[in-house]
This record gives C-alpha cells, structure tokens and sequence, in this order.
C-alpha cells in the first residue's frame, strides 16, 4: 500500500514542487485502501463557518439583570438569559485527498494529470501572491 504514496511523492519531485505528503492505510469492507493527503505550505480561510454562543447578559439569584445592559434593553428585558449568537472565520490547512481503491485503480493516467493540475494552481496562487 506505501506504493500509493511513493509515486505521489516521485510525481510531485519530478514537476518541481516540494509539498508535504502524508498517507493512511484504511480497512473496509472490500480490502485495504490508501488515503493520501498533499499539503500545501498554507492555510485558507473558510468564512463564517463555525457558529457559537455567547452569554451577553442574565439575571442572578435575586431577579436583577447583570452584564450588558444596551441588549437587555433590546430584548425587553425577557427571559433570564440573554446569548449572542455570532459566527467566526475558520482557517484550515490547504490539502488535495486522494484514495487509493476511487482515483488510482480506475485510471493511474487521469488521477496524476488531475494532480498535476491541483499542484499547478497551487503554484500559480503563490506566484500571486507573491507579486503582492
């Protein structure tokens, strides 16, 4: 199964890049198959995709409202706490998956020009961003 992955890594040496490989072996109901993961050297910013809540004001032991008091004022004073609710950028790694038993054994010739292809914009967003 590291066949997977030393062929990912000769391609990626032979097209001049220099990228981050790391690959997983997995047992499933038809066998073993690979996953490999090339990261990019880069994050990317996935925007408001995380939700969380946020106590803003609530009422203690003897009826009285604490904390911000201009939200109180907004909802009327109702119930006995108040939560904001505000979504937050999320960044994760730049990464491009790949399996051994979905896109190396039905055809080697496309999942490597497919590759090529993801490793090449890559290469042209950095260009970009360098000229910045």
């Amino acid at each position: 199964m590291v066949a997977l992955t030393l062929k990912i890594k000769k391609i990626i040496k032979d097209a001049g890049y220099n990228y981050k490989v790391r690959s997983w072996t997995t047992k499933c109901e038809n066998g073993l198959y690979e996953k490999v993961t090339v990261y990019a050297s880069r994050s990317i910013e996935k925007i408001a995709s995380k939700r969380s809540r946020r106590l803003v004001a609530w009422k203690d032991e003897k009826g009285v409202w604490q904390g911000d008091q201009e939200v109180i004022k907004s909802q009327n004073g109702s119930g006995s706490q108040i939560y904001l609710l505000d979504y937050h950028d999320k960044t994760e790694p730049l990464k491009y998956d790949m399996y051994s038993d979905i896109d190396w054994n039905d055809d080697e010739k496309f999942a490597k020009n497919k590759l090529l292809k993801v490793l090449e914009n890559w290469k042209f967003v950095e260009k970009e961003r360098a000229k910045l």
